[in-house]
């Protein structure tokens, strides 16, 4: 094992917390003391991780805990939505700095988006932050070749495909840039909150203007063989459906659930006279109903609102009982716009899975909300970009140079030749996962 081998795998039993001091590193590993002595003392003088508080003795001197110098650098975390941008500042540790949310249409296109995009970060990256700046890391509403860092073929996204948006903000930024789907970011951020309780096969499902899904596999984020895997959005439930989705295609899960088929269905209720909630909202806005006009209802006791989110939530748990068979996760986070009205969306999601799921896998299922407020997707990017920072090879390219900063040759050096499903240290720290 080379030197900047045996350091990552260092970093990442200590960033996970399971081996926090010298003695359970070389537990886990099976590395002498001598070598993770020396790989500890070379992370500590680099910055990358600080001693803390001496560990509870258990015979001899004690050992002081370690812990990532999540202060030592900064990462900027996007997440571009169907219809909303959310923009953070983050340490290392994926605590949120600064941030801001924007309604944003994600088919205004790439060249707008991302000049909105700077517009934000010009304003979130201070004069403190910007010099410690690490990364960037973007999470966009369809499927990602993760390897080349741009969208393929989004359903959603007009004008993206192929379009070269790591390089673009590589750049800009001259800091490395990771590219991923957007619901991955929220599973890999919901996870890295939870996993010691959630287990280390999870699933997300984000219910917003879109339907996306995350899916962490034994401790690994799963993007499948080409990174598209995930687009439960893009399921067929209804073979015989005349509603056109915006992909093309004839009843799809999101063309029938999603936010944007219930504000158009909201509107045709509107129009049919069965809800006063929503003529009125109708009459007000003087144009389409949003999703958010429907969760307003819903929240207000609005009968064809509540209807409609249960409605919802049924079509989302008959697809999403299907991978609880064949996945058999231990935890589903139900996530996105939807989700924020609570047990009106949940309940119809849990009811609809425990009756179409095999028993042994409901046995012990959990389907829950992330509790982060919404940041899931920002604390993602920032455990994303930390993970691929801290891989052995990126290691190589940029730790001597003291931070990522600058030099892009360095860190994009044979990039696009890397596998997007190549081994993750991120599998060594997992519950139950061996070293």
């Amino acid at each position: 094992m080379t030197d900047h081998q045996t350091l990552s795998l260092i970093l990442g039993l200590i960033r996970s917390g399971a081996a926090v001091t010298r003695p359970d590193l070389a537990r886990r590993t099976g590395l002498g003391r001598t070598i993770i002595t020396q790989r500890v003392d070379h992370a500590i003088r680099a910055g990358l991780v600080a001693e803390g508080e001496p560990a509870p003795s258990t015979g001899g001197r004690p050992s002081r805990t370690l812990r990532i110098a999540s202060d030592h650098g900064v990462i900027l975390g996007v997440l571009f939505g169907a219809s909303q941008l959310h923009a953070a500042v983050t340490d290392l540790d994926g605590t949120v700095l600064a941030d801001r949310r924007l309604a944003w249409d994600i088919e205004a296109g790439p060249e707008a988006s991302l000049d909105l995009l700077h517009q934000v970060s010009a304003q979130l990256l201070t004069p403190q932050l910007a010099p410690r700046l690490w990364s960037v890391c973007v999470g966009v509403p369809g499927p990602v070749d993760f390897a080349r860092g741009t969208a393929v073929q989004p359903p959603i996204m007009a004008g993206w495909h192929a379009f070269p948006l790591r390089n673009r903000l590589e750049a800009h930024y001259d800091v490395p840039v990771w590219i991923d789907n957007d619901a991955n970011l929220m599973a890999l951020g919901v996870w890295d909150r939870t996993r010691q309780s959630a287990g280390d096969n999870v699933l997300l499902v984000k219910a917003s203007t879109g339907i996306g899904l995350g899916l962490i596999s034994r401790g690994r984020l799963h993007r499948g063989a080409r990174g598209s895997a995930g687009d439960l959005g893009h399921t067929i439930v209804a073979e015989e459906s005349r509603v056109r989705c915006r992909c093309g295609k004839y009843g799809c899960l999101e063309a029938l659930a999603g936010g944007w088929a219930l504000g158009r269905d909201a509107r045709a209720a509107a129009l049919g006279g069965r809800s006063s909630f929503l003529a009125e909202r109708l009459d007000a806005s003087g144009g389409p109903l949003a999703v958010t006009d429907v969760l307003e209802g819903c929240r207000s006791g609005d009968r064809v609102c509540t209807e409609l989110i249960t409605r919802a939530g049924e079509l989302v748990g008959a697809q999403l009982a299907t991978l609880v068979s064949v996945f058999n996760p231990s935890t589903v986070y139900l996530t996105g716009l939807l989700a924020q009205v609570g047990e009106a969306f949940r309940a119809p999601v849990a009811d609809t899975v425990a009756r179409r799921s095999l028993p042994l896998a409901v046995d012990e299922l959990v389907i829950t909300g992330s509790g982060l407020d919404g940041c899931e997707g920002v604390i993602g990017a920032a455990a994303l970009a930390v993970d691929e920072l801290t891989q052995p090879d990126m290691l190589g390219r940029w730790l001597s140079g003291g931070n990522p900063r600058g030099g892009r040759a360095r860190w994009t050096e044979d990039a696009e030749l890397a596998s997007a499903d190549r081994p993750r240290r991120r599998s060594v720290p997992g519950k139950g996962t061996p070293p």
